[in-house]
């Protein structure tokens, strides 16, 4: 793909905060209190405003759009055949969405309005950019709305509001209606090429009127890279913008009383006491992961987790995993002794079958006829790698529930759940899992787990709900008096992960961020979950790379992990069936086991780890088993970890679309992770 060159504009008139022309007070430049509820009325309907953040894909399409169209406008020849983008939207101004959509009370499910004139599964999801001085109401619906006043800010080196051509400072029935005295005359221009700033050449002369204050950095940025998040490269020729006046500290936020966070309930198993805490585990027995094989990456289940003193004698987790195949060999158990070598299965997409005729025809791991493959029937390919493919696949498709709870309820038909494997994943009563809904960015802080069955229908039908407090992730800007209220009620991992974005953001951003409750007791089906939630501060220095994360971190740009998951389901199209089980439920499953089907070796186990008696959690290479292969890292010089895996061995074994689409940047070396004060590096 064509790299995108970023731009920087480095004057802005937008305002966080303006005085209202009626009432005389100030007032926060953005949609009001009211709009910015989440919660749902009594008919279940969700309409609110939603900001946003940086690498939003909507809001990448903006910055992309807006680009494109300034280097249209004043950029030379050379510059017509370059793709470009925004590094940022100008300073002050921010992209709200509309988002309107309804649950059904009964089933938990989304329901799709008939007038829907959204491409998504909400009824509406427009987009709305605010920050002009004008207040709220001057918002801009487009960026072709907001070109003008764009082009005014990077080109009219006198900012005089005047000239500017945008609807807002200049709307159509002043241009027609003014009288001719009132018309403030225009002085002649000199017709003189804008002088476009590079990094590293220098100005040259054309001609349009003024000179345009846009800085254009000579390095490239590759458009795949933008998916799914942008981050502006520095420049040091970038003019600093006027700074803008001190905005007074708004009242403190408080939780309003009908939206009272639920009380977590204590653990009621040692593993998920164990998963509860913050930084000890990042993955969990019997949950689908990539591996690093060491010159390729593959799939595999989680069999056994524990601990081991490294040579500073620090606890570190090493994992036990069996690869995927196909039924008629499988490859040995393996010791991962480092979870930079681990990636939860929705990090990436898997990659269509290497025997291309097993991509269509809708087979399943199931209906494939592997001794055919073996025999060469289907041309040439990898069997084990169509092997892994294909059963990570029906891993997907899966659910089990785990640890039922006794005389919880006495709901006829009902059982309750400590925790469950979704798909890939195992999740917890207690913890957080990531929302299809809003946003796609939402979480829910899971309190119960149910099974309930279907009124008239035989026991086998049933639907499950999910219920817990949902939430949604909100900045504000910083000062003395404005902190966000403490929420006890949050899972420690996630108030942890807070606190270290916030100790990040606030000496940069001066901004802090808080998860703001939108509906307490939710209730939602499986097929509005993308997955388990992750921690930022653990999960994004091995999915972004040691020295990317350190560049972020000390910018203050810590987003969520979840920019860079897919969604459960979402790759299903890699086995060429196309029908995905986003929107569905999927497959039921008596055990784990089970649904890890015949591309595990037959009398495979997963540990029950704390839970389990003490020889399940033994290692192979231990006293008294069988020998293993060990996979794990070599200790560099100054104790760093080395990684030591280059994209092109990857390629050699798979064609991971999300590695190639940037979502994987190349691995650095010194891939320590970053748990202790962010802002002491």
């Amino acid at each position: 793909m064509a790299p995108l060159f970023p731009l920087y504009i480095a004057r802005s008139d937008g305002k966080l905060e303006i005085t209202s022309s009626k009432s005389k007070q100030k007032e926060l430049n953005r949609p009001t209190e009211a709009q910015l509820d989440q919660a749902p009325n009594a008919k279940g309907v969700s309409d609110y405003y939603k900001e946003l953040d940086l690498g939003d894909p909507k809001e990448v399409d903006w910055r992309r759009k807006l680009g494109g169209m300034l280097m249209r406008e004043i950029g030379g020849k050379d510059e017509q055949n370059k793709n470009y983008i925004l590094a940022a939207l100008p300073e002050n101004y921010r992209l709200y969405e509309h988002v309107k959509y309804t649950v059904s009370e009964k089933t938990g499910e989304l329901l799709k309005s008939s007038r829907n004139h959204a491409k998504g599964p909400n009824d509406r999801q427009d987009a709305y950019l605010y920050g002009h001085p004008l207040g709220r109401k001057k918002r801009y619906r487009s960026p072709a709305d907001f070109f003008p006043h764009l082009l005014w800010m990077a080109t009219d080196e006198g900012g005089e509001p005047d000239n500017c051509s945008c609807k807002v400072c200049a709307p159509d029935e002043i241009q027609v209606f003014e009288k001719p005295g009132k018309v403030k005359p225009e002085p002649a221009l000199k017709k003189e090429e804008p002088t476009v700033k590079r990094e590293g050449t220098p100005p040259k002369a054309a001609t349009v009127g003024t000179n345009p204050i846009v800085v254009i950095p000579k390095r490239t940025i590759s458009q795949d890279s933008m998916k799914p998040m942008v981050k502006p490269s520095p420049s040091p020729v970038v003019v600093k913008p006027t700074p803008s006046p001190a905005v007074p500290p708004a009242p403190r936020i408080s939780t309003p009383s009908l939206t009272t966070p639920t009380p977590l309930a204590a653990a009621r198993c040692f593993e998920q006491d164990q998963d509860a805490q913050y930084n000890k585990y990042l993955f969990r027995p019997g949950e689908l992961v990539w591996f690093n094989k060491g010159a390729a990456w593959g799939l595999a289940v989680i069999v056994k987790r524990n601990l081991f003193k490294d040579q500073r004698h620090q606890d570190r987790p090493k994992y036990l995993v069996q690869p995927l195949s196909h039924p008629f060999s499988h490859p040995p158990l393996k010791i991962v002794a480092s979870e930079e070598l681990l990636r939860p299965w929705l990090a990436w997409s898997a990659p269509g079958p290497t025997h291309q005729s097993l991509g269509a025809g809708g087979l399943s791991y199931d209906t494939v006829d592997w001794r055919s493959v073996l025999q060469g029937q289907y041309g040439p390919g990898d069997v084990e790698v169509d092997g892994s493919i294909f059963g990570a696949k029906a891993i997907d498709e899966s659910y089990t529930f785990i640890e039922p709870l006794d005389n919880l309820t006495t709901t006829a038909g009902e059982r309750h759940f400590t925790g469950m494997y979704l798909g890939g994943e195992k999740i917890w009563i207690g913890e957080c899992i990531r929302l299809r809904i809003g946003q796609g960015q939402d979480i829910m802080v899971l309190h119960d787990i149910i099974e309930k069955s279907r009124p008239g229908l035989s026991n086998s039908s049933t639907v499950v709900h999910l219920v817990g407090d949902i939430y949604t992730f909100s900045t504000i800007p910083y000062g003395p008096g404005r902190e966000p209220p403490e929420n006890v009620h949050l899972p420690s991992r996630l108030r942890q992960d807070l606190d270290y974005r916030n100790r990040a953001t606030i000496p940069t951003k001066r901004a802090i961020s808080y998860w703001k409750l939108v509906q307490p007791r939710g209730r939602l089906g499986l097929a509005e979950v993308k997955g388990r939630w992750y921690e930022s501060s653990v999960l994004l220095p091995i999915l972004r790379g040691a020295a990317d994360f350190t560049r972020d971190l000390r910018r203050g740009e810590i987003g969520d992990a979840g920019y860079w998951m897919n969604g459960r389901g979402d790759s299903s199209s890699a086995t060429g069936r196309g029908d995905g089980t986003s929107g569905k439920v999927g497959t039921q499953k008596f055990d784990r086991v089970e649904a890890f089907g015949r591309a595990v070796p037959m009398g495979t186990k997963i540990s029950r780890g704390l839970d389990g008696p003490p020889e399940e959690n033994i290692f192979p290479m231990e006293p008294g088993i069988p020998g293993a292969p060990m996979v794990g890292i070599e200790e560099g010089p100054r104790g760093q970890l080395q990684q030591g895996v280059s994209d092109g061995d990857i390629e050699e074994f798979m064609n991971l679309d999300r590695m190639e689409e940037g979502y994987v940047q190349q691995f650095a070396e010194g891939g320590a992770q970053f748990y202790g004060d962010p802002m002491a590096r």
